[in-house]
């Protein structure tokens, strides 16, 4: 790992002995290793987040932009009170006949799915924002990595 002190960076240093031969000070090592174990952290916390959000969501381009349409033709459907001639919402209509269902039926399950993908959102994010800022409280290496582990087994339930 590299280390940075009084202006100077130490590259390649691997254990506090090294930084020791180096002439670092007792426990600069210990400080830089646990700095390096919560970016590690981080890292591998959002790597989990991004995994738990992938079950929700498609992995083709653009499919997010096509969802927040459906979504948004849908909500504007219902609010126009559910009307027999949907064909100013062509997303609905052309999936509605596509899937042999009526664009009424159509906009529930999308709307539905959002509501559903919404909750897991939040969910995915409250536990990543919260997982990193439980790192920066922990002092303890072994600790740091109990919370990453914690964090995505919380993860892998989305």
């Amino acid at each position: 790992m590299d280390i940075i002190y009084d202006g100077r960076r130490y590259a390649g240093v691997t254990d506090a002995d090294a930084a020791a031969m180096l002439g670092l000070p007792a426990g600069v090592y210990a400080a830089a290793a646990l700095q390096d174990a919560r970016e590690q952290g981080r890292r591998a916390i959002d790597a989990a987040a991004v995994a738990a959000r992938g079950r929700h969501a498609s992995p083709l381009a653009g499919q997010d932009g096509i969802y927040q349409m459906k979504a948004e033709a849908a909500a504007a459907f219902v609010a126009a009170g559910r009307p027999a001639d949907a064909s100013a919402w062509p997303m609905l209509t052309a999936e509605a006949q596509a899937r042999a269902m009526t664009v009424d039926a159509l906009a529930d399950e999308i709307l539905a799915a959002r509501t559903a993908w919404i909750a897991a959102a939040a969910n995915i994010e409250a536990i990543r924002v919260s997982a990193k800022h439980g790192l920066d409280l922990l002092d303890d290496a072994t600790a740091i990595e109990a919370a990453v582990t914690a964090a995505r087994t919380a993860l892998r339930g989305y």
